[in-house]
């Protein structure tokens, strides 16, 4: 079966145009990084601050309010 020569060129054109829409978002991204200067793959992680919950019921009655 064969392909007509203007039904080729659609899908020809819907594939160039599905990977232009998908590279897009990538080097617009690199292009950004390049003019700030930025480079998040090279920073290193924050440490986590470790927090106490402070507990301000009276142990007593394991938290119930009655």
């Amino acid at each position: 079966m064969k392909i007509e020569k203007e039904t080729k060129q659609q899908i020809v054109r819907n594939a160039l145009l599905s990977l232009f829409l998908y590279i897009l978002p990538i080097a617009l991204m690199f292009i950004t990084f390049a003019i700030t200067g930025e480079r998040p793959w090279e920073k290193k992680p924050a440490k986590k601050e470790i927090t106490k919950s402070i507990n301000t019921k009276n142990t007593l009655n394991n938290g119930s309010n009655d």
